[in-house]
């Protein structure tokens, strides 16, 4: 297995991988599928070249990836996101998870003092990941996803880095 930092030509691996985890974990997206598939390719190579993203490899196959993004305002450099935190339902359970999640702190700690993430609230088992890992519940937003008439609340959590 081999993580490493997502390249402009990895978009097809990445876009790829993206589709599987939108069928596997739809609650893990605020994009649907219908959305997501309208996506140009040129979309996906951006999204890789302005962004961090790491992706963990078996082979050729992507089976898990995380991204962080630095906000751009000038009142809010201090700050980033972390998104996209997934793996592919065959390779959980084996750390992967947590080995992503070190290599993406590392790197967001040397550019931002806090970085902040959005999970959906009845994600026990990703809510519990990022608390393993710092992170810290500050508030909910209700009804935060509509899909198919079901409402879903977002945990809004942040990690202080100093």
């Amino acid at each position: 297995m081999n993580i490493r930092l997502l390249h402009e030509e990895d978009w097809r691996s990445w876009k790829a991988f993206r589709h599987q985890t939108l069928i596997d974990f739809p609650l893990a997206f605020s994009i649907s599928m219908d959305e997501e598939e309208r996506l140009s390719d040129q979309q996906f190579k951006d999204w890789i070249t302005r962004n961090t993203i790491y992706g963990s490899f078996l082979e050729d196959q992507m089976i898990g990836s995380v991204g962080f993004f630095k906000l751009d305002s000038s009142k809010e450099q201090h700050r980033g996101v972390l998104f996209g935190m997934n793996v592919l339902p065959a390779f959980q359970r084996r750390g992967l998870a947590g080995e992503l999640m070190t290599i993406v702190l590392k790197h967001a700690k040397d550019h931002v003092m806090q970085l902040h993430l959005t999970v959906v609230s009845s994600n026990e088992t990703a809510v519990r990941l990022y608390q393993r890992h710092g992170f810290k519940i500050y508030g909910t937003e209700p009804r935060s996803l509509k899909i198919e008439g079901h409402f879903y609340d977002h945990h809004l959590m942040v990690l202080f880095f100093n």
